[in-house]
């Protein structure tokens, strides 16, 4: 995803934007994990999944928990069908 916003898009604004709201989401991770809303994917939720919504950009980090570490899925826009995806 920073990839193609930096390759294709050439915008290195929207990329450094995104790398401190990703930063900004894994800190608040460190700090709990909980605190981010589960799936509202049915399998994803029975799967344990969560997501953390970027608060400025349509981006989303998906992540579960097993016991006290953090697994991330994957970083998703907001209309894409990531559900199908993991």
């Amino acid at each position: 995803m920073v990839g193609y916003i930096i390759n294709k898009l050439q915008n290195k604004e929207a990329t450094s934007h995104l790398l401190d709201e990703l930063d900004d989401i894994y800190s608040r991770l460190a700090e709990n994990p909980y605190q981010f809303p589960e799936s509202k994917d049915d399998y994803l939720y029975s799967r344990g999944y969560r997501e953390a919504h970027f608060s400025e950009m349509p981006y989303k980090t998906v992540f579960r928990i097993d016991e006290d570490k953090v697994y991330i899925v994957g970083i998703f826009h907001d209309l894409e069908e990531y559900e199908k995806k993991i």
